[in-house]
């Protein structure tokens, strides 16, 4: 079984091969740039989604021409992207709310969503996403450490490392792949 994940970010990939070894050991995972076609910043639930699926799609594309996988071959491309949101319960007009998306999409071209992994960012982050700035390197700059978002990320840094960003990707691309591994006994 091969997964290809639309990124080149060990997190994502690593997350990808996380979710599947149990039922997967043997699978091949590889990454693959893909666009999402969203800003790098996704600002809604729904444009996080849509950068998701566009990702999924593009991956599986690329993978086709690279001929990485064949038009029928049992393969799951990945598509995971992460965002912020404003939720509609939020009191503070600035208030904003981490939101992950995972998307796996068959060779019959069936898409398998999920999301999770929402929580509230602390003020001065919001303000810098505000400001137009993007997650990853907002909190590198705080951190001090370029690669923060591809290590152990925001959930990482706020939850004092008792989690990190593989393992919340890892939860929700979990998800995602066994709705479709699911569908497969219904």
């Amino acid at each position: 079984m091969k997964f290809i994940v639309a990124s080149s970010n060990p997190v994502k990939i690593n997350a990808v091969k996380l979710a599947v070894a149990e039922h997967f050991p043997e699978a091949h995972v590889e990454g693959l740039e893909a666009p999402s076609g969203v800003r790098p910043q996704p600002l809604s639930d729904e444009e996080t989604m849509r950068g998701a699926t566009n990702r999924a799609k593009a991956v599986r594309q690329l993978a086709l021409q690279r001929q990485l996988i064949t038009p029928t071959q049992p393969s799951l491309c990945i598509g995971l992207e992460g965002g912020v949101f404003h939720p509609e319960f939020a009191l503070d007009v600035q208030e904003l709310w981490s939101t992950v998306w995972a998307v796996a999409l068959d060779e019959k071209d069936h898409l398998f969503q999920s999301n999770g992994a929402r929580f509230p960012l602390p003020a001065h982050i919001a303000t810098l996403l505000h400001q137009g700035q993007e997650m990853g390197p907002a909190l590198g700059e705080l951190l001090g450490d370029a690669d923060a978002r591809k290590k152990y990320g925001m959930i990482g840094y706020l939850t004092g490392h008792f989690t990190n960003r593989t393992q919340e990707y890892a939860s929700i691309a979990s998800l995602a792949i066994g709705l479709w591994y699911g569908s497969k006994n219904q």
